[in-house]
């Protein structure tokens, strides 16, 4: 594809850049007229029009940080604002009133933000941030993965665990519009088994990422949410971009359909099964998906989003391949999912607006494999799955220290199983409900006292009884500036494994429930360096778990780690996490960024035995370091080294495993093995150059750059009758290029 630069008239084109964007009350939505934006150290200036609009103009292509301010509210400073000719990178930036009179006050510069409606601590990432993550692959999940907070279960999966919980206990929104998963390669099990995630990061404006506690707004997740907002489409003119990065390329484009209605589309394709042994992906995988977001807004009270996203992955084991890395079964896994919602943001007046969406989701998957020797049918899924949500959220402020969210969320499930797993046979459809409301009131004091006091009620059709989520948050700002501290506790419930709802004949299973409070400290070392550590307890109650006197030789696995396909399954299962988290964050500034952050933690659950045993995230410790040093706008250079203690597997009967040619394991020592330390090395590289007809952008990363054998896992081999070792990817080069118009 690089041949596309040849026909590409080469004109460098100085001193055309451009900044604009709008300037919004956070409390309702309405625009800001004649705030003050101004270009930290310098002179250059401008102040929003009465639609809250503004435009900075003919200054040099580079980075920039700005200064937005309005009388009373809260000052923000936007850094690392990456300006040049054909893009549309609009800043949409919320203002919150300030609740302290500022008089005869030096206001300090602070990089770091926290949202004016709620009090609960977050971590975000903007687009370009996720676009430059070094050893991410402009992925949201690998991105993640720098945070102290996430363990990931492998570098070539999307999988990510929360504070020592399970890969499904994460929700996502994208604009208020529900998305049941946002990764290709999803499992039957809501698992990720794959390299590429759904969302095209191109289209990301933001995420908000709640990891200490979430908001009564946020429900149905036990570990995590993250709130995504989509960009909003140029509406001066059209423009995008084309380019090609790890396993896939693709394209973005965008403009006005008239006065008041945008559009933003993508489409990309994929070619991992080329580079498919280069990353141990164990087949050939292959993807497409198409994403489009249109946004009609006849005036400030009005805004209508309609968001469309479709994916489709492929993975194929040929018999051969499978042989010849002595693997026991090949086949086919295919997905296709999609997501059609449309949001409604209303603004009431100048003290209210709410937002209502409706989101009807598809996936369906198919999978058929084969024993390798036989070629007997190990297992067949043909599953469809159909959810439709209803959101509607309500934001009401009573005055700048009062303020509350409230509303109703409706969730249904149509599930088609039709599989054989394990020996286990399930044709049957299952419906079933969710219906909760919530009530969050936010509350700020002039004495630096902030606190969130909130309630969900959950009802789903297969629980007796209504649960109860009460959660509070609370953060004080210690006197004499040395720092504040967030002190969070609250309950979080989430429908079970809903394959276990077709399989359990009892009909008895309840909702999942975790416990968790935390102590956070945090401190403010200078306007671009922040430094954060927290405590935190988490306890899980009715989580799934097999009859402990349906068998004496079944899998102890925790079945919210792993969805064992099991008939007698029941809600008494009990786990729990504890650990200690700490993060130094730098904003670039100047020319150095990055972050350093690590975790010691402990996750256990107690098995059908009594046994208390390790979860499978329980690495016990994480350790991340990323920085970057960019010393002009034309090239950076960024790193990431990661640090995981072993993960828990359970070892292998290597002799009753060959007298019986099928892999037999001491499941009475279950996850009491560890494999080797994990630790990586990412480096990164990137150029960029802005012509007169286009930008262009270019990288070059090494990931496992000193090429460590880094083991997944052991597995055990009946071809070949011996053990396994499943390797994370070996020393990879990957490139790629972009191409803005």
């Amino acid at each position: 594809m690089l041949f596309i630069f040849l026909f590409i008239p080469i004109i460098v084109l100085q001193g055309s850049g451009i900044i604009h964007g709008e300037v919004i009350d956070g409390t309702n939505q309405l625009p800001l007229h004649e705030a003050n934006i101004i270009i930290v150290d310098s002179e250059i200036g401008t102040t929003t029009d009465e639609n809250g609009k503004f435009t900075l103009e003919n200054f040099e292509d580079g980075y920039y940080s700005i200064r937005v301010s309005y009388i009373g509210y809260e000052t923000k400073i936007l850094n690392d604002i990456w300006v040049r000719p054909n893009a549309n990178d609009f800043q949409s930036i919320i203002l919150y009133p300030s609740v302290i009179e500022l008089n005869n006050v030096t206001v300090r510069e602070n990089y770091f933000e926290k949202s004016g409606l709620s009090t609960y601590s977050s971590i975000g990432f903007k687009n370009d941030q996720i676009r430059r993550a070094p050893g991410a692959g402009s992925e949201i999940t690998r991105v993640l993965n720098s945070l102290p907070s996430v363990a990931s279960v492998g570098e070539n999966r999307q999988d990510i665990m929360v504070r020592g919980g399970g890969p499904g206990e994460n929700g996502f929104l994208i604009d208020n519009i529900y998305i049941p998963n946002i990764s290709h390669f999803n499992q039957p099990d809501g698992r990720s088994n794959g390299p590429v995630g759904l969302i095209n990061t191109d289209l990301v404006q933001n995420i908000e990422f709640f990891s200490n506690g979430f908001s009564s707004e946020y429900g149905n997740k036990l570990s995590s949410f993250g709130d995504i907002s989509y960009k909003e489409g140029n509406n001066n003119s059209l423009e995008g971009n084309v380019g090609a990065g790890l396993g896939g390329a693709g394209g973005v484009i965008e403009g006005p359909l008239s006065s008041y209605i945008t559009f933003l589309s993508s489409f990309r394709t994929s070619y991992l099964d080329l580079i498919s042994d280069a990353i141990n992906a164990g087949g050939l995988p292959s993807y497409n998906d198409f994403q489009g977001k249109i946004n009609v807004k006849p005036n400030q009270y009005h805004n209508f989003t309609i968001l469309m996203i479709n994916g489709n992955s492929l993975y194929d084991r040929n018999k051969q391949d499978a042989y010849a890395n002595n693997e026991d079964s090949y086949g086919k896994i295919t997905n296709h999912q999609k997501t059609l919602g449309i949001n409604h943001r209303y603004v009431w007046n100048k003290n209210a607006y709410s937002k209502n969406s409706i989101s009807l989701s598809s996936q369906k998957s198919m999978i058929k494999f084969y024993n390798i020797r036989t070629d007997s049918v190990l297992n067949k899924i043909r599953d469809r799955y159909v959810t439709s949500h209803f959101r509607n959220v309500n934001y009401v402020k009573f005055s700048n220290s009062v303020n509350t969210i409230s509303g109703f969320e409706i969730h249904t499930r149509d599930l088609n199983y039709d599989f054989l797993l394990n020996d286990i046979f399930l044709d049957e459809s299952v419906l079933f409900n969710n219906l909760s409301t919530f009530f969050n009131l936010n509350l700020k004091s002039k004495n630096r006292l902030s606190s969130s006091i909130g309630l969900r009620l959950e009802k789903s059709d297969f629980d007796k009884t209504i649960n109860i989520s009460p959660r509070v948050n609370i953060d004080l700002e210690l006197p004499f500036k040395i720092g504040s501290v967030i002190i969070n506790a609250g309950k979080y419930f989430q429908n079970p494994p809903e394959k276990y709802l077709g399989l359990v004949t009892q009909k008895n299973l309840k909702s999942v429930y975790a416990e968790q409070k935390s102590f956070l400290y945090e401190k403010l070392l200078n306007g671009n360096t922040k430094f954060s550590i927290s405590v935190y307890e988490k306890k899980y109650g009715n989580a799934p778990e097999i009859y402990s006197d349906y068998t004496t030789d079944a899998s102890p696995a925790f079945l919210m780690d792993k969805n064992l396909t099991f008939v007698n399954v029941i809600s008494t299962g009990k786990a729990q996490a504890s650990g200690v988290e700490f993060l130094f964050e730098k904003k670039r500034v100047q020319n150095l960024y990055g972050l350093v952050g690590g975790s010691l933690f402990n996750s256990t659950y107690v098995d059908y035995n009594g046994i208390e045993r390790d979860r499978d995230s329980n690495y016990n410790y994480i350790f991340n370091i990323v920085g970057g040093y960019r010393p002009s706008s034309k090239w950076e250079l960024s790193f990431r080294w990661s640090l995981y203690g072993g993960k828990p597997y359970t070892k292998i009967d290597t002799s009753n495993s060959t007298t019986y040619n099928t892999p037999i394991y001491f499941n009475e020592n279950y996850n009491e093995e560890r494999t080797p330390i994990y630790h990586n090395l990412f480096l990164r590289y990137e150029y960029r150059k802005v012509f007169k007809l286009y930008n262009f952008i270019t990288y070059v990363e090494l990931w496992n750059a000193y090429n460590r054998k880094n083991i997944e896992t052991y597995t055990w081999s009946t071809s070949n009758n011996s053990i396994l070792e499943t390797t994370y990817f070996s020393f990879i080069p990957v490139g790629g290029f972009e191409v803005e118009f």
